[in-house]
Parts: C-alpha cells; structure tokens; sequence
C-alpha cells in the first residue's frame, strides 16, 4: 500500500510540474503575442513612408539620391 502512495505522489508531482510548464509557455507565448502588437503599432510610420513611396516614387528616388550625395560627400570630407 506504501508503494501505491509512493508511485501516486510521484505521479502527482509529475503532473504539477507539466502544468507549471505550460503555464509558464502559454505566459511566454501571450508576453510574445503583446510584444508583436505593439511593434505593430510602432510600425505605421514605416508603413505610412512605404505607401508615400508607392504612390510617388519619383519624388522618393530623388530624395533617396539626394540624401546619400550628401551622406556620401559628409564621409568624403572627413576622411
């Protein structure tokens, strides 16, 4: 009868420590899910530039020029 008890406390145990387990999994899948939501919503300007530069591609290429003339004579000049 003693082995019984043994082998059910040991079962119990087991059982405790597969649960604590999920439950520390689905609290690290949930913290994940929260961490996506808000760089989604940091995201809108990368997504408000991405539809600026759809909509006038032209006018983003130049400026794209323009800033890396610049950025390249900045690194010209210091070296």
């Amino acid at each position: 009868m003693s082995d019984e008890k043994t082998v059910e406390h040991k079962l119990e145990d087991g059982i405790g420590r597969v649960q604590d387990g999920a439950e520390d999994l689905f609290n690290k899948a949930k913290d994940k899910a929260d961490d996506l939501t808000s760089c989604n919503k940091g995201c809108a300007a990368l997504d408000a530039v991405r539809d600026c530069v759809a909509d006038q591609p032209v006018i983003a290429a130049s400026f794209a020029g323009l800033l890396g003339f610049i950025l390249g004579a900045v690194i010209a000049r210091k070296s």
